[in-house]
């Protein structure tokens, strides 16, 4: 396969190019029309600087040399991909939903051609596709985030968006739909293979094969929207990494951000397991739990990177919408609210004036103009409506362990622990401290 350092100089390249046009837009319409854009004002004072600078070098150099600004315009992205193939022994094979000539007019197509490392180029269209890549690592690269649009709907379990073990993934938007006609029951007896999609929606994202075994997932630049279940659902194997860098991660439905356990084997705390999101933005106006961990056994180690990570989410004074048995081992958001200098430091705004669903409706329209951190949603009710008489924690996190008993851990996992190199992340408990 191509050199993974190579292809991420790429991607690093591009990546500037999106850095450099978002920091125009936000210096010039100052995050008014650009709320998401907004959300770099959560970066620190040194990258802010730094896009500044970015900005000021691009200016200058379509002022000081106009024909650049044609030339950028004029590159072919396809053909710089199929001279990188081809310097690489690899295969280019494209894709379009439209009519572009000498093409597939599916993904599932043009990847059942390729072999091993081969480059898959996408042109925006919209493709409705469930994606089977669990047996082959593929680059997969679209033109554009915002129009190459890989749909499916996700109402079924064994049917995710993208079923994949390993790769790279750019500029892409997974979206999982919801078809209110076939939602799933959720009351069989016990769950089996037969009737699991009888009872769970899909992930956009499924994560769980032997074919992970050593190798790597990288996600750059895609969206990831789910209006069903988790955006990710990950099973970790032995020397496996994933990482998500500079992607939106965004959940309307029953499940949240993350979903991650384990491998279901004993490996112990040697083994060589990575999980990073890097300047990615979070939105979460479904499930209250932005992350669910579960950790099978207590000494497996799966090491946690969170970096420049902006989170939209709520929380409830409802405890009908959170679970008993959470082994997370940090504050109550309740506590959090009250003495945010004791409990935490993760920005909270309180809301009391509508109800819960009226609040998460016009969340998940993007109706107002919000900023990062947790919306706090109160309700009156007349009658206590949790039937569960085990006290609940209100949190964004649940942990799942054995005999639901904190580890030692992640706010409480057993499985899961932060590097050092987690900061800026706009939930403090993502961000690594000394007592980490």
């Amino acid at each position: 396969m191509c050199s993974t350092t190579e292809w991420n100089y790429i991607i690093k390249i591009q990546n500037v190019v999106y850095e450099f046009t978002n920091t125009l837009i936000f210096y010039l319409c100052g995050g008014l029309f650009f709320p998401k854009i907004e959300a770099m004002k959560e970066l620190n004072a040194l990258n802010i600087i730094k896009y500044a600078v970015y900005t000021a070098l691009l200016v200058s150099l379509f002022i000081l040399f106009p024909s650049a600004k044609a030339s950028a315009a004029e590159a072919d992205p396809y053909s710089i991909i199929t001279s990188f193939a081809s310097a690489n022994g690899k295969d280019v094979f494209a894709v379009s939903a439209g009519s572009v000539p000498g093409t597939y007019s599916t993904i599932t197509e043009a990847a059942a051609c390729a072999k091993e490392g081969d480059i898959i180029y996408i042109y925006p269209g919209e493709y409705e596709e469930s994606l089977d890549l669990r047996t082959k690592e593929l680059i997969l690269f679209g033109q554009d985030r915002d129009t190459c649009i890989i749909r499916f709907e996700t109402s079924r379990y064994s049917y995710p968006v993208l079923n994949v073990s390993a790769g790279t993934f750019s500029n892409l938007t997974l979206y999982g739909y919801k078809n209110t006609s076939s939602e799933p029951s959720s009351d069989a007896a016990g769950i089996t293979s037969e009737n699991v999609d009888d009872n769970y929606s899909g992930y956009v994202i499924h994560i769980d094969d032997d074919y992970e075994y050593g190798r790597n997932l990288v996600f750059n630049n895609c969206s990831i929207i789910s209006e069903n279940n988790n955006c990710v659902g990950l099973g970790f194997k032995d020397r496996f990494s994933v990482s998500f860098d500079n992607c939106l991660l965004r959940s309307t439905g029953d499940a949240g951000i993350l979903y991650v356990h384990d491998p279901e084997e004993l490996i112990g705390p040697k083994s060589d397991m990575k999980l990073a999101f890097r300047n990615c933005i979070w939105e979460n106006f479904g499930y209250p739990y932005v992350i669910c961990a579960k950790s099978i056994h207590t000494t497996n180690r799966i090491e946690l990177t969170f970096q420049n990570v902006t989170t939209y989410c709520y929380a409830s004074n409802l405890t009908d919408l959170y679970s008993a048995g959470n082994a997370y081992s940090g504050f109550d958001i309740r506590l959090q609210l009250q003495l945010p200098q004791v409990f935490g430091s993760s920005p909270i705004t309180l809301r009391a004036d509508k109800k819960v669903s009226e609040y998460l409706k016009e969340f998940r329209r993007q109706t107002l103009r919000m900023k990062p951190g947790i919306y706090f949603l109160t309700e009156k009710r007349s009658t206590e409506k949790d039937p569960d008489a085990l006290p609940k924690i209100v949190s964004l996190y649940y942990i799942n362990n054995a005999y639901d008993l904190p580890g030692d851990g992640w706010v409480g996992s057993n499985a899961f622990y932060l590097t050092e190199d987690c900061f800026g992340n706009t939930l403090d408990e993502m961000n690594y401290h000394i007592n980490n």
